[in-house]
């Protein structure tokens, strides 16, 4: 195996881009370069002069296993070469428990002081955003982007829902322990190497070998702003979307959570759509930040047909997964049953088919309990002479929309039932289905009941009721919640008040 000299890495460094005054954060590995002579100390000693007196050399010093952290004595788990240059005489060094960086040469001082203080662990007033400030580099020898620490600058400044607080201990400089709390804080895992072929083909990254290592060089301050550019509309840009992947899926779920909450309406699931199980369904509603349910059918069993013992036992684990129960779905109601239902499970209210008893619907209308009413098998008009007739019992008391039920009594759910009827006056609940004239369920917006234009109307007017995702079955209910998601990014945010 060839040997490796100080002079050869410095040339290399210079055809790849580093120059004379340049400040530099490095993540590498020293194995990948080859038989380095003097190790560690050659490469640090090959940077310090390809940056020379004016420029300055940065490399992450975090991962200590101390539960206190000290910049005089933890070690990092960085690799030899931060290990080497941390222990340095004339190397300075963070005191962030968390994000800690060491540094030598111009501007190691302005860099690493105050870190500790900073509100972001990689934001603002800390080693990463400083080395933009100065329109530093970064530098990755033998390692990939997912070694890139510089890339959660991005993401934390970017606030996304999926970062979490993290809490870390250090030493000040009176040897005291300091614990703080910082918002933010990057999780487990990133698709970091997702962004390489982007990179290139937008100029940010120049490539090239020192020794038997791959090499990459990048300006900290333009990617750090096409960064910020891509994230203001593509909050998963850094997220893994393998499917079986714990760390991405909940970290995508909480993106989907925090969109959900921008909405004026309330996102709930159908439970006889989202699975056939307690836990089945609470995956399915976890996975895309849905935290609320409808209960009509659990098992194939109607809730208010359940026992008793095994609906406490439903809705103790819908408590504990934080999922509320927005409402239940009364089959062939009995008014007695409803307070019951109602005070057992919390629910803000109860849905009834519209071909329930109208003596029955009356006197639970007069109960002053909220009462959506789900039109099956009438038409529009039909629906807005019964809701008009239950008004005048109590103002609690609306339509459950349900389009593929239009669908099947020859109506156009949206350009006739909505536009066309006084419907649209007393809509609270609108379900998220689609299908065919022939009762046929199908995926959204692959049937006829133009679910994307009432979706899009309500949301014009700012409705403040409840969408309930349906499905075809529960094995399709992931694909339909997909594709709801994907008709609110495509209608786009709306905006604040």
């Amino acid at each position: 195996m060839d040997v490796i000299t100080r002079n050869d890495i410095i040339s290399a460094l210079g055809k790849l881009g580093l120059e004379k005054g340049d400040h530099v954060i490095v993540h590498s590995a020293l194995s990948s370069i080859g038989n380095v002579a003097g190790g560690a100390d050659t490469v640090i000693d090959a940077l310090l002069e390809a940056v020379g007196e004016e420029g300055t050399v940065v490399v992450p010093t975090f991962g200590s296993k101390d539960k206190v952290f000290d910049p005089k004595k933890s070690d990092t788990t960085f690799g030899i070469i931060p290990q080497t240059l941390w222990k340095r005489k004339n190397a300075l060094r963070s005191r962030h428990p968390l994000a800690s960086v060491a540094a030598v040469g111009a501007k190691a001082k302005w860099l690493v002081e105050g870190h500790e203080t900073a509100k972001i662990a990689h934001g603002y007033n800390t080693p990463y955003t400083k080395l933009a400030e100065l329109d530093g580099k970064i530098l990755l020898v033998g390692v990939d982007q997912d070694r890139n620490t510089f890339l959660h600058t991005a993401e934390e400044l970017a606030r996304w829902p999926y970062l979490k607080p993290a809490k870390g201990s250090y030493l000040d400089a009176h040897g005291k322990t300091i614990t703080k709390t910082w918002p933010y804080f990057p999780g487990p895992h990133r698709n970091f190497i997702g962004l390489q072929s982007w990179l290139k083909s937008s100029g940010l990254v120049s490539r090239g070998m020192i020794g038997s290592s791959v090499a990459q060089l990048m300006r900290a301050k333009p990617l750090l702003a096409a960064l910020l550019e891509r994230l203001k509309v593509e909050p998963d840009l850094f997220l893994s979307q393998n499917p079986n992947l714990p760390d991405g899926i909940w970290q995508n779920a909480d993106i989907l959570r925090a969109r959900l909450k921008q909405e004026a309406f309330t996102t709930a699931a159908d439970s006889q759509c989202a699975g056939r199980y307690l836990e089945e369904m609470i995956d399915n509603l976890k996975r895309f930040g849905i935290d609320n349910i409808v209960l009509s059918f659990v098992n194939g069993v109607a809730w208010n047909r359940v026992a008793r013992k095994m609906r406490g036992w439903y809705l103790a684990g819908f408590k504990l997964a934080g999922i509320k129960i927005a409402a239940i779905k009364l089959i062939n109601p009995n008014d007695a049953d409803v307070t019951q239902l109602l005070k057992e499970s919390k629910a803000g209210a109860v849905i009834v088919s519209s071909t329930s008893d109208i003596a029955v619907m009356s006197k639970i209308a007069s109960s002053g309990v909220k009462m959506y009413i789900e039109n099956i098998r009438i038409s529009a008009n039909a629906a807005v002479e019964l809701m008009n007739r239950l008004d005048k019992k109590s103002s609690n008391v609306q339509l459950a929309f349900n389009p593929l039920e239009f669908v099947q009594v020859g109506e156009d759910p949206f350009s006739k039932t909505y536009t066309r009827t006084n419907v649209k006056r007393h809509i609270g609940l609108l379900y998220i289905n689609d299908g065919l004239a022939t009762g046929e369920k199908t995926s959204l917006e692959q049937g006829l009941a133009e679910i994307k234009e009432l979706i899009s109307i309500l949301r014009c007017k700012r409705f403040n009721g409840i969408f309930v995702l349906q499905s075809p079955n529960c094995e399709v209910f992931a694909e339909n919640a997909r594709k709801f998601m994907d008709v609110l990014r495509e209608l786009g945010a709306c905006p604040a008040k």
